[in-house]
């Protein structure tokens, strides 16, 4: 019975870092879809805030 217990436990960890690695994964994707966006847009967003500041 204890064996048993012991190996539930290492599953359960074991799943736990998993998830977490899944998180990390996934915040990666968005960091680099966001910096690839930013560098994608940013001279249109920058011309667009100088557009409307000359206008006010």
């Amino acid at each position: 019975m204890n064996y048993l217990t012991k190996l539930i436990v290492k599953v359960r960890e074991k799943r736990k870092g998993q998830t977490m690695t899944e998180y990390v994964l996934i915040l990666a994707a968005v960091a680099v879809a966001g910096m690839t966006a930013y560098t994608l847009l940013g001279g249109s967003i920058t011309s667009q805030i100088s557009a409307v500041t000359s206008s006010l």
